[in-house]
């Protein structure tokens, strides 16, 4: 189902909303970027072109999390955390992102039943919204994505002039969208499939995935493209797919933070071995995870081609251009 409704219509909705709900929704920061960011005041909500530097992975699996505290006096009795309840909204989530979210429900909700995680799901609302123009380092299109998908959301926003398209997708996203505004005529809905396509063919940047990486594990390319790599792990911490984590014991409690393989002590054991010394290893099986491993496991690649890792990595390493230029 299609609408077409204003942007007071749709403030006024989420005003409405926030009375029993959580928001979160893109913000501009000053001299900072755009952040996600739960907001009180439909005044800060940005549905803008630019992009944000997170993503919305953040709130289903959080940076450090908290499983469990251990009892006051070290008694044995133990406290765990206590799940998302109150219903939240997250508005202005690109396509990239929730497609995203729903690689890591493979990994999350299949064999292995991350209750947190499902919990997080389960309670949010995803309002996502169409990429008018691609970045230059936005390569969804060539990730089997696109900048107008809807999977992993409840409905999608297009930007139309003073107006929005919404595309409603689920059920409860119709519950509360679906009296908004006027439904789209024929006509507008041929306007609407022209404008999808123009945005689908404004990606400049494509690149063609191995079939196969097989025959590339021992080569020396590897030594090559992670030279540069200063192992800060901007490109995993930004990355919608990205979900190593390490346990660590804090002060009563255990708490699931952030890891990633480009990390020196991420394969570190505690013989002092490492089966992963040099960051030829490191990057390499970053990649492997992404387009080999995670394929042949799931079918599908572990990248959405969001273009984070390239936007904001401080030596400029290009994962499109390392990926396209692999040797077969």
């Amino acid at each position: 189902m299609q609408r077409i409704i204003t942007k007071e219509e749709l403030s006024s909705k989420l005003k409405e909303l926030l009375k029993e709900h959580e928001l979160i929704a893109p913000k501009e920061l000053p001299n900072k970027g755009i952040f996600y960011q739960a907001i009180s005041d439909i005044g800060d909500l940005y549905l803008g072109g630019n992009f944000t530097v997170e993503s919305v992975k953040k709130f289903f699996i959080e940076p450090s999390f908290r499983i469990f505290r251990r009892g006051q006096d070290n008694m044995p009795n133990i406290e765990t955390v206590n799940n998302l309840e109150k219903k939240r909204i997250i508005i202005g989530s690109r396509p990239c992102e929730t497609r995203g979210l729903e690689l890591l429900d493979k990994v999350f909700d299949i064999k292995i039943k991350d209750s947190f995680y499902i919990n997080n799901r389960r309670n949010t609302l995803i309002i996502g919204l169409a990429c008018d123009e691609p970045d230059r380092c936005c390569f969804c299109a060539s990730m089997a994505g696109s900048p107008v998908e809807t999977r992993g959301m409840d409905a999608l926003l297009f930007t139309a002039g003073e107006k929005y398209i919404i595309d409603i997708v689920t059920e409860r996203a119709k519950a509360i969208f679906g009296s908004l505004g006027q439904e789209l005529d024929e006509e507008g809905k041929r306007s609407w499939k022209r404008d999808k396509e123009k945005r689908i063919n404004a990606l400049q940047k494509k690149i063609s995935p191995p079939q196969s990486m097989d025959n590339t594990f021992k080569s020396d390319y590897w030594k090559e493209v992670s030279q540069p790599c200063l192992s800060c792990g901007v490109c995993t911490f930004l990355c919608p797919t990205c979900h190593c984590f390490d346990l660590i014991d804090e002060d009563k409690k255990r708490l699931r933070c952030y890891d990633g393989c480009a990390f020196p002590d991420f394969t570190l054991e505690a013989s002092g071995e490492n089966p992963r010394p040099t960051k030829k290893e490191r990057y390499r099986q970053r990649i492997f995870h992404k387009f080999d491993y995670f394929k042949k496991n799931f079918g599908e690649n572990l990248c959405v081609g969001c273009g984070r890792c390239i936007r904001h990595c401080p030596v400029k390493i290009d994962i499109a251009d390392i990926v396209a230029k692999m040797p077969s």
